[in-house]
């Protein structure tokens, strides 16, 4: 049976368990065997776990569905209701903010990365709807750039909000 080794955090060489520095890259191994404190596991709590692709998916169709109900179907509900031009932008924007909010609330980890990633991939084809419905309100290509830009940074900020929200209470797995 081989002797217990670990990895080294830099280089990820196998070193003997008893080592103090890699023999590879000579990175110190003390601290990656040590286990965290009380006060560091708290000044830790709101760092991500991990990047988890579901949720990016589970962000997407979210973002995508929301978009459509607010942006495409609620248009033929009520007639006075026109999301061209810079409103509809808004309204992404807040959407984002909000759905990124849900997602990491109900989420088991601390997902940050996630919901932006879910939201620029949906604010794309929400942002080339949004251009091709403008008749009266036009604007430029950049505006739909920077609309995706701020609907992808909301949605980072919102899954923030979205875990302070949900409190420091350990989420089941």
């Amino acid at each position: 049976m081989a002797v217990e080794e670990i990895e080294c955090h830099v280089c990820g060489a196998g070193n003997p368990a008893d080592s103090k520095r890699c023999r590879s890259c000579g990175a110190r191994l003390s601290e990656v065997s040590a286990e965290l404190s009380e006060e560091e596991l708290y000044a830790r709590r709101h760092q991500p776990d991990g990047f988890e692709v579901r949720w990016v998916f589970i962000a997407f169709g979210l973002f995508l569905v929301a978009a459509a109900l607010a942006l495409a179907l609620l248009p033929l509900v009520i007639p006075t209701y026109d999301p061209q031009g810079f409103a509809g932008i808004v309204i992404t924007i807040v959407l984002w903010f909000m759905g990124a909010a849900a997602i990491n609330y109900f989420s088991p980890g601390k997902n940050f990365l996630e919901p932006p990633v879910g939201g620029l991939l949906a604010a794309i084809p929400t942002m080339i709807f949004l251009s091709s419905i403008a008749d009266v309100y036009q604007l430029s290509p950049g505006a739909y750039v920077l609309g995706t830009l701020m609907a992808t940074m909301m949605a980072l900020m919102g899954a923030f909000v979205g875990n302070l929200l949900r409190g420091d209470a350990p989420q089941a797995a």
